[in-house]
């Protein structure tokens, strides 16, 4: 009986499960289905909507993999990967049951991203939004301040760290948050108080002049005080201490900091940018090795003919995910591989309560803005950023496309 070549795929966000599925679907394209055997890693049995975290609920922001990978003969390994040895082809895997080791004839690195670690004194005292289970922490957290009433000292102050889309969406939803908190255990007024603080000078210079405008006035207009060209030094007990030497009282600090790759990339040789992440060619290979392909958040690759590069947004690592797969059942039955490329880019940032800006391109110009804008990015995090529900339709939206036409 032949062997089967073996496809291991490490990471299950949204670049590693659509690699998976977009494998799948080539594999029955080329009529190979009974040559290869597709295995995930994941530190968990979802996919977590990630770019949902920040919102008022975490109700239905994870998508159970076992739904799509079982009946497609993917197999799950719920664990973390310790390390990978590409010389050998093998990766060693911590699970609930001790080490285990996994060896590949091929490899997607698809191990995504996490928050910029920081050292900060007391910053264990901090949330993020950065994880579903970080996430839950802070929702707890503010349970349990709404369930005293918000009464402790600090605790109507939050505190958003870094200015960057999630920093933005964070600051302009938490007030929502809490006083739909706060309503379940009173029906008394409260006031609540958020400050945006931000190490740079500016706030969203990222965004055109007219965008930047508008989130401004947003900004404003939801009472959101900003301290620019500053960064926290320490937290303690509820007092934070700013580089500006003034003290903030909080019981809610959010840090939303900015990405960096997964650590999985240091066992690579190969070109790294300042986010940590691998370069790679157009078709995702890595140079220098012929079976790794590198996908989502740990890659850096050139989307266009104007050398710009893909950005850490689910709306590559899906992209990045579809190629990846079939890139991967092409290299290992040696087809031509397609190359990626993706000549579309917009943002559309969430500003809280029928509010949002859309954007297009680069320089992301204003494109819409208000409810408008709302009515887009509750289509895009509610629709288009989920698989579909069959699994027909989920293996068909795998294929790689290039986007030529709308953002969304």
């Amino acid at each position: 009986m032949e062997t089967k070549k073996k496809l291991l795929i490490i990471g299950a966000g949204f670049a590693g499960f659509w690699s998976a599925i977009s494998a799948i679907r080539q594999c029955r394209e080329l009529g190979k289905e009974e040559h290869l055997e597709i295995t995930v890693i994941s530190q968990d049995k979802y996919l977590t909507i990630r770019p949902r975290l920040y919102e008022n609920s975490l109700e239905g922001l994870r998508v159970e993999l076992e739904k799509y990978f079982t009946p497609l003969s993917i197999t799950l390994i719920k664990g973390k990967v310790e390390t990978i040895n590409p010389l050998v082809k093998q990766v060693n895997i911590f699970t609930d049951n001790g080490m285990r080791i996994k060896d590949y004839d091929y490899l997607i690195l698809a191990s995504g991203s996490s928050l910029r670690a920081l050292n900060i004194p007391g910053i264990e005292q901090s949330f993020n939004v950065d994880t579903y289970s970080n996430a839950k922490k802070l929702d707890q957290h503010l349970t349990i301040l709404a369930e005293n009433g918000f009464s402790r000292e600090g605790s109507t102050t939050f505190l958003v760290v870094g200015s960057g889309l999630t920093g933005l969406e964070m600051v302009t939803t938490i007030e929502e948050k809490a006083r739909i908190l706060h309503a379940r255990f009173s029906e008394n007024h409260q006031d609540f108080k958020v400050i945006l603080i931000e190490r740079n000078k500016e706030i969203a210079d990222y965004y055109s002049a007219e965008a930047q405008s508008y989130i401004l006035e947003t900004l404003n207009k939801k009472n959101i005080k900003i301290i620019s060209d500053t960064s926290i030094e320490s937290i303690q007990n509820g007092t934070v201490l700013l580089s500006n030497d003034a003290k903030l009282q909080s019981s809610t600090v959010i840090f939303c900091n900015g990405m960096v790759a997964s650590p999985l990339t240091c066992f690579f040789d190969g070109e790294k940018d300042g986010q940590g992440r691998l370069h790679v060619d157009n078709n995702l290979k890595l140079s220098g090795y012929s079976n790794v392909i590198i996908a989502g958040d740990v890659a850096n690759v050139s989307i266009n003919s104007e050398g710009k590069s893909s950005i850490m947004a689910c709306q590559f690592s899906m992209d990045l995910g579809k190629w990846a797969g079939h890139n991967a059942v092409n290299d290992l039955f040696v087809y031509p591989l397609e190359p990626y490329v993706n000549n579309n880019y917009g943002t559309c940032l969430d500003l809280g309560q029928e509010d949002a800006v859309l954007s297009t391109g680069f320089d992301r110009q204003l494109l819409m803005k208000g409810n408008q804008a709302k009515q887009i990015k509750t289509m895009i995090t509610t629709q288009h950023i989920y698989p579909p529900e069959t699994l027909e339709e989920t293996l068909t939206l795998s294929a790689p496309a290039i986007l030529t036409g709308e953002l969304f």
